[in-house]
């Protein structure tokens, strides 16, 4: 109860404090109330002029409304920063490039408008090509002859264009060559379950693959040498079928698919792999020889141009060389550094014979265009041997046919 007293007076004090406070706050301008009025009684029980007392009111008066407009405006910058700092950054960011916008705008407008391009689309025409906004470039018949002169046919055209012989459609048909379907090859007779199915015989009973036709090839393959320079490489014993092409384009796989002894002769995807002449025998009547390719390969340049330079002496005095295989890849035909070795077993009489390889990547008249090309193009060539071979390692086609060719100089040779 004592507290509560104790509140109450305090309360009360503070209460007639403000009433003394708004009795001071009278009216300044109020000058008719004189010595009589309520200035005047306080100015008498203080002994204080009325004029002093104005005075005073009026200096009490401007402080605290110079302290209230303070507070209020250091109020609402507080705010306002504290507002500021809780927006997210791209809603500031969204505030400045606007004011930069409205800048740009008013820029632009001062500057010509340019006119839209309107692509107009020929309604008679069936390709939909598109006119040329109204513009016509006539042109005389001499401009058009002469335009149409210049016109080069591109390379794949000319390709495309090439009409292939019937022997050698005939030649593609029989042997299955190009890309084919496996149902292709069940309906011919081959055992698709097998690897390389058309080096087979067709319609074979045997769930195995049958015996080599040719006998020669029968024999077991034997490595016996290798030559990294020319004293190296052996006296000429036994008639000799070399294999020579670029890099990478199937000289190993080819050797190992014509005897059926894969892993023999070393191959890899990796160009390069063979940098040395490799003598293999076949039997004691026949050696094959795996030559290191020209072009591009993993290796030094120096040991590039060793072997190639090595390859170019082998193939233009070996005595007992009867035939060159030169392999060409079907899809890229014949290429600058293959008419190079062309023309060195031309200048040296070497017998060669074109070999298309990979005939499994493209299609059937694709092989019998690539065929018809080359011939067409070696026709004049004296110490070419006809006709154009083409063979697959990976499916097996051609490979009976090119034993049969290989076999006939191993039979009729002498050394």
């Amino acid at each position: 109860m004592v507290l509560i007293s104790k509140d109450k007076r305090t309360i009360s004090g503070k209460l007639s404090h403000s009433k003394r406070i708004s009795r001071h706050a009278v009216d300044t301008d109020s000058e008719a109330k004189g010595p009589s009025g309520k200035t005047g009684k306080i100015a008498r029980k203080t002994g204080v002029s009325s004029e002093k007392l104005k005075n005073r009111e009026k200096h009490f008066r401007s402080g605290v409304s110079e302290k209230r407009s303070k507070y209020s405006s250091s109020h609402l910058t507080r705010k306002q920063d504290e507002n500021a700092e809780a927006l997210p950054k791209s809603w500031k960011k969204r505030q400045q490039t606007k004011g930069k916008a409205d800048d740009d705008s008013t820029m632009e407008d001062d500057k010509p408008k340019r006119r839209k391009r309107v692509i107009r689309i020929d309604p008679h025409d069936i390709s939909n090509k598109r006119l040329d906004d109204g513009i016509v470039h006539e042109k005389t018949k001499e401009e058009k002859n002469d335009w149409e002169d210049s016109v080069e046919i591109s390379k794949n055209a000319q390709f495309r264009a090439i009409q292939p012989s019937p022997s050698i459609i005939s030649f593609v048909e029989d042997n299955l060559l190009g890309r084919r379907r496996t149902i292709e090859l069940r309906r011919a007779g081959y055992n698709t379950e097998l690897s390389a199915p058309m080096d087979n015989i067709p319609f074979s009973t045997n769930s195995e693959r049958e015996r080599i036709e040719e006998s020669i090839f029968r024999n077991k393959l034997t490595f016996f040498a290798a030559a990294k320079i020319s004293s190296s490489i052996p006296s000429p014993e036994v008639p000799e079928i070399a294999f020579a092409g670029r890099s990478n384009v199937g000289k190993s796989s080819l050797l190992n698919s014509l005897t059926r002894q894969w892993g023999v002769a070393r191959t890899s995807d990796k160009p390069g792999l063979t940098q040395t002449i490799n003598f293999f025998k076949l039997g004691p009547k026949l050696a094959l020889v795996d030559l290191p390719g020209y072009g591009f390969a993993y290796a030094k340049e120096e040991v590039k141009d060793a072997w190639e330079e090595l390859v170019k002496e082998y193939v233009s005095s070996r005595v007992n060389l009867k035939r060159v295989c030169l392999l060409v890849d079907t899809k890229w035909g014949i290429k600058p550094r293959d008419h190079e070795l062309i023309n060195l077993m031309e200048r040296s009489q070497t017998k060669y014979q074109i070999v298309l390889t990979k005939t499994d990547l493209v299609f059937p008249i694709d092989v019998a265009r690539r065929a018809m090309q080359i011939e067409e193009n070696l026709k004049t060539n004296k110490s070419l041997v006809q006709p154009v071979m083409m063979a697959s390692s990976k499916s097996g086609a051609g490979i009976r046919s090119l034993r049969t060719v290989l076999a006939k100089i191993a039979r009729f040779a002498k050394v």
